[in-house]
């Protein structure tokens, strides 16, 4: 799943990121840069359904890397 930083005050959405911390790095990024570090009244984090990797994909994701690690082992023994 993917996330966006939203702050309300600027009407500014980040691009997703990957991982909650990756948004909340955004968001310390631009309230340091937009509002000189203080915390604007209505800013978000929020699941980027759009752009996130959904429980299938990571579930197939996961089974594509164990099948290529054996494989791997397979090959080296």
């Amino acid at each position: 799943m993917s996330y966006r930083y939203r702050c309300g005050t600027c009407r500014a959405t980040s691009e997703p990121v990957a991982t909650r911390r990756a948004a909340r790095a955004e968001r310390r990024w631009h309230r340091a840069r937009e509002h000189s570090g203080l915390v604007p009244d209505d800013e978000s984090i929020e699941p980027d359904a759009e752009h996130g990797v959904g429980t299938g994909g990571l579930l197939l994701a996961v089974l594509v890397g164990v099948l290529i690690v054996e494989a791997l082992a397979r090959i080296t023994s």
